[in-house]
Parts: C-alpha cells; sequence; structure tokens
C-alpha cells in the first residue's frame, strides 16, 4: 500500500505507481458495492421479514415514538445533516 510522508512525499518516492494503488481502490469499492447488493438482496427475500413488520401493526402498544424520547428527532436530524458533509465533499 502506498504510504504517504509527512510532510507529503513526492509521488516519484511513493512505493507503488499511483494508476496501481487507484485500480486497487476501484477494485475494493466494486466488491464493497457487491457486497452491499447481496446483503440487501438476502434482507429482501428474508422470510421472517414479513412477520417482523406485522409485529408494529399488531401490538402498536410496544412500539416507541418520538414523544416517549425527547428531542430524540431532532438530534438525528442534526447528525443526519452532519454526516452526509463527508459524502458530498467526496
Amino acid at each position: 500500500m502506498t504510504t504517504i510522508g509527512f510532510p507529503p512525499r513526492s509521488p516519484e518516492s511513493w512505493d507503488r505507481p499511483a494508476a496501481e494503488v487507484a485500480a486497487e481502490a476501484r477494485r475494493l469499492l466494486e466488491a464493497r458495492r457487491h457486497e452491499a447488493s447481496v446483503a440487501e438482496q438476502r434482507h429482501l427475500v428474508d422470510p421472517l421479514e414479513g412477520a417482523f413488520a406485522r409485529l408494529a401493526c399488531e401490538h402498536p402498544e410496544t412500539c416507541a415514538c418520538d414523544g416517549d424520547y425527547p428531542g430524540w428527532a431532532e438530534q438525528l436530524a442534526a447528525r443526519a445533516t452532519t454526516n452526509h458533509r463527508p459524502r458530498e465533499a467526496s
């Protein structure tokens, strides 16, 4: 893996060519996308998913709502906003 010193070294002193590192990064990203896709497919065909979803309808008294946790919805919304910033920058 390419290591960059502090202060950053010049590309000529890197351990591996930048193109090789970029190709590996693309392969790793594609592998993660594939793994996520397979996980989502497993979730979609889960035989217990429907039963689990029906629990909330059949037993609403066991479900929590925003009123049970004051300030939670606002805190979650604030986190979601800050969570997207790094993704938008890339």
